[in-house]
């Protein structure tokens, strides 16, 4: 990995663009990162700044590090196993207490289940959080069909309400890039806030990959995501095959005159993100010029986010 940053940069440039790389999937749980002399070596950073660095994302949960293998990508801290011998502790211990009380077991897992189905709508367990209302229950939804339980959308200021109001959900699902700014909302230790990877499909990286030598590509980004922007086109740049080409960011909220940039010849591809389509027309989505960034979860991330939310299927 190759690590873009100035030799004076902040420690927080060196975290961020390692959550992106992990974001962008060119790390999975478990990958070994270089070692600090090997970024030092690269960048000039001084080794305390990437010490601290690795420090913190240690802490944040995103790095494991050891004597041995150095730091690696953290692994989801529950096993399967373990979570299955909680279940079978506990099931065990509930069909004792039902016979106990005479009341047939299998009766009582049905009166079970309708009571966890009502209270997961009113006191919901999981939720997957975005900046974006649209990015958020969209992810919500895919995670609820492939774990076959109740995972509801969450947009940031949502999650500040229910957090006035005490009704945080007790697992918070969220992007790597958003995890930290997501925990530091959470009072509550209690509250587990676990990232998942979100990637390019192979859709968008054959596209990226038919870009022509030399050309002039601007990519539109939501607001949040604008202090990641170099970082983000870096990633970019790894997928792009053509020689020359020139990246370059801008949020969302800067994009006044559509009409201009599209008739205007400083651009030869304009890139625009899922969570901006709200407030991007449709005739601007049908210009030829304009390419739609499609992202998914990555599968070993989500399998990894399952197991620590404690989620049987």
């Amino acid at each position: 990995m190759e690590f873009y940053i100035e030799k004076h940069s902040s420690v927080a440039q060196i975290e961020e663009q390692i959550k992106l790389a992990v974001a962008m999937g060119a790390f999975q749980n478990g990958d070994r990162l270089p070692s600090i002399r090997e970024v030092e070596k690269q960048t000039g950073v001084n080794r305390g700044k990437i010490h601290r660095a690795y420090l913190s994302l240690s802490r944040s949960g995103l790095l494991v590090l050891t004597a041995r293998r150095g730091a690696m990508i953290a692994a989801p801290a529950l096993s399967a196993a373990s979570t299955n011998q909680k279940c079978l502790q506990l099931s065990k211990s509930t069909i004792r207490k039902a016979r106990q009380y005479g009341i047939p077991p299998i009766a009582f897992a049905r009166y079970l289940s309708r009571q966890a189905q009502e209270t997961e709508r009113s006191e919901p367990f999981i939720a997957f959080v975005d900046d974006v209302k649209e990015v958020a229950e969209r992810r919500a939804e895919e995670i609820s069909r492939l774990w076959q339980v109740s995972v509801i959308g969450m947009t940031v200021r949502q999650l500040k309400d229910a957090q006035r109001k005490g009704s945080v959900p007790r697992k918070i699902l969220a992007n790597h890039l958003r995890r930290d700014y997501v925990r530091s909302m959470i009072s509550s230790r209690k509250i587990d806030v676990i990232p998942i990877e979100v990637v390019y499909t192979e859709q968008t990286i054959k596209e990226l990959a038919k870009f022509k030598a030399n050309s002039s590509v601007l990519r539109v980004l939501a607001p949040p995501y604008v202090k990641n922007a170099r970082f983000i086109v870096a990633q970019l740049q790894n997928w792009v095959r053509a020689p020359g080409v020139k990246i370059s960011c801008i949020s969302v909220r800067r994009l006044s005159d559509t009409k201009q940039l599209l008739n205007g010849s400083q651009y030869d591809c304009v890139i625009l993100d899922p969570g901006i389509l709200s407030v991007v027309s449709d005739k601007l989505l049908r210009n030829s010029r304009i390419m739609l960034v499609r992202l998914q979860l990555n599968p070993a991330s989500l399998e990894a986010a399952r197991i620590r939310a404690g989620v049987i299927i």
